[in-house]
Order: structure tokens, then sequence, then C-alpha cells
């Protein structure tokens, strides 16, 4: 079985169980955490290595997330740890991460410009980009920096985008500059 399914079925159990226990936020707040971890160097090695056995890291688990995480979260790892599963638990994450953006009807948009935004021009992009979203959904923006960018922005959901930058509109200017489709048009008149 791919690695991929693996760990979209262990979140899915998290999932189910988070439900059942109703904890499904604050579980999705602990996994946000765990997955913040996991992007450190040192503690994704950690959890690849042969070298360092299971009882080790389920004591490294307690350490880094004892009192941080719920009793759920904390035995979810641990069950991880003893049945060799742990390099996965970043794929795991993340895939409950996708699973609980689906449940909640959360769409995550990208909006990439040269500047930091403030929460007052995020919420003017959410307003002006609701229309993409369905009934009931909500949108989630993630602010990226381009330095590149002379001015403008770029927003990104689900395959659309609207590229609004200065680079694009002298890019649209030059090529309708150099567009002469209309003389045709004069001339046989």
């Amino acid at each position: 079985m791919s690695q991929l399914k693996i760990a979209t079925r262990y979140a899915k159990s998290l999932i189910d169980l988070a439900n059942e226990t109703h904890q499904l936020d604050k579980v999705y707040q602990d996994i946000l955490l765990v997955q913040s971890a996991c992007q450190n160097r040192e503690f994704h090695q950690m959890l690849k290595s042969p070298v360092v056995t299971s009882d080790k890291k389920e004591k490294i688990f307690e350490a880094l997330f004892g009192g941080k995480v719920t009793s759920l979260v904390q035995t979810f790892m641990v069950l991880l740890a003893s049945k060799g599963r742990e390099p996965l638990l970043s794929s795991i994450c993340q895939s409950f991460i996708s699973q609980y953006k689906g449940i909640m009807k959360i769409r995550t948009a990208v909006l990439i410009t040269p500047t930091v935004q403030s929460p007052e021009q995020l919420e003017y992009f959410r307003q002006k980009f609701k229309d993409w979203l369905k009934p009931g959904e909500t949108m989630e923006i993630v602010s990226r920096l381009d330095e590149k960018l002379i001015g403008g922005f770029i927003f990104q959901m689900d395959g659309r985008q609207v590229d609004s930058t200065a680079k694009r509109k002298l890019d649209s200017f030059r090529t309708n500059l150099y567009d002469s489709s209309y003389t045709n048009l004069v001339v046989k008149s």
C-alpha cells in the first residue's frame, strides 16, 4: 500500500475519533502544532531514523507535546511510533488538515504581493473574491511575499488565478501596442 494511502487512512481514523469525542476543532489545532514541529529538520530526521527506537520516540513526543496537545493526539502519536508509522507523521498531518478543511468547507486561496498585507487588506481580498465560493464555504487566505513584484497582486484559488501585477499590465499594453488587427479593418473600409 502506498504511503499516501496509509497517511490518508490514519488521518481519517483520527478525524473519526475526534468527531466521536467532540474534539475536532481542538485536534485540528493540535495537528497544526505537530505539523509545524515536523517542519523542523532535526525532528524530521528523528522521525525517519531507524536508530532511534520507538520507546525513545514516544518519550520525545511526551517531552515536546505533553500538556500542549490533547490526550487523543498524544495517544495517536504513541500509536504511530509503536506501529513504526512515525515517519509518516508529516503526511498524516497534511492529510488530516486537508480532510478537516473539506469537512468544514474551508477553501484555501493564495495571495502573492510585494508587501505584507494587513488584516483589513486581507479582508478586502476575501470580500472581492467571495463570489468564487459556493454557499456555506469560507475562505482562508495564505499570504506570500514576492519582492520581485513591482506592484499589484496575484490571487489564486483552485486552479483559478487573477494576475493584477504591474508587470502583467505592462506586458498587456506592449502586446496591444503592436497589435495591428484594427488597421486592417480601417484600410478595408
